[in-house]
């Protein structure tokens, strides 16, 4: 399976206008949060909003907050800054305010990958200068891989109608996010004969089908290999359970 890929050109960053009245009514925690990680089947459903929150402290004449996407893709051995539009800048309050509030949020996710917003604060004297520097991370906003999955849940068989043959009763989920298309499977006895392959319409999320696959009897106490996907036809969140050895169910 090859990952998808961090588009970060997708990224769309649009500032909301600070709660001044609500600084004005009492002061806000110092805090980093996403008070909302929207989920999707494509980029263009997928967003998230990332809200950093600060007092006033003694002194004070303004206050600044910014933001830094970062995003940690399948792979990757930690998080990473994206270049998103309006980030990584200084937003700054009005004077005089007791607390401070702003929120970014950005547009077009890509999937499977996790963000989150490193947010610095900063207060200033009536002078400019800078009174104080705090840092904060937020929560993580997960975006799960929405494609389909394909898994054998369960292998039985039952006696043939030619002699020498079993039809194997494949129990085969879509344990995935997204429906997967028409695909093919295979089954018969590992022993690197053939193996008889049936076609299935496809399956939707978290849908299980039992398929019959006419082929080859299996010896007892032998294996039976099992092939889902054998074309290549879905792109799946994962390869690694297409390709599956079970022991040889004998006829009840």
């Amino acid at each position: 399976m090859r990952p998808l890929l961090l588009a970060t050109a997708l990224l769309a960053a649009l500032p909301v206008a600070p709660a001044a009245a609500k600084a004005r009514q009492a002061a806000p925690p110092l805090r980093a949060d996403v008070p909302t990680c929207r989920t999707g089947a494509t980029s263009a459903e997928r967003f998230a909003v990332f809200t950093g929150s600060m007092p006033a402290r003694s002194g004070t004449a303004r206050m600044a907050i910014r933001f830094t996407l970062e995003v940690r893709g399948p792979g990757d051995r930690g998080y990473q800054a994206v270049k998103a539009p309006s980030f990584d800048r200084w937003e700054r309050s009005k004077s005089g305010r007791r607390g401070f509030i702003y929120s970014k949020r950005v547009d077009g996710l890509q999937a499977p990958a996790r963000y989150r917003a490193v947010v610095r604060f900063r207060w200033y004297a009536s002078d400019g200068s800078v009174l104080a520097n705090a840092r904060r991370t937020t929560p993580l906003c997960t975006q799960p891989d929405p494609r389909p999955n394909l898994r054998l849940l369960a292998l039985r068989a039952t006696a043939g109608t030619v002699p020498g043959t079993f039809t194997y009763l494949l129990t085969v989920v879509n344990s995935g996010r997204g429906p997967a298309a028409a695909f093919a499977v295979s089954a018969g006895p590992d022993d690197g004969g053939d193996a008889a392959t049936m076609t299935v319409g496809g399956l939707a999320a978290r849908e299980a089908r039992v398929i019959e696959v006419p082929a080859r009897a299996c010896p007892a106490g032998s294996k039976v290999r099992v092939q889902l996907d054998v074309l290549a036809a879905i792109a799946e969140s994962s390869e690694d359970d297409n390709d599956v050895r079970r022991g040889c169910p004998q006829p009840g």
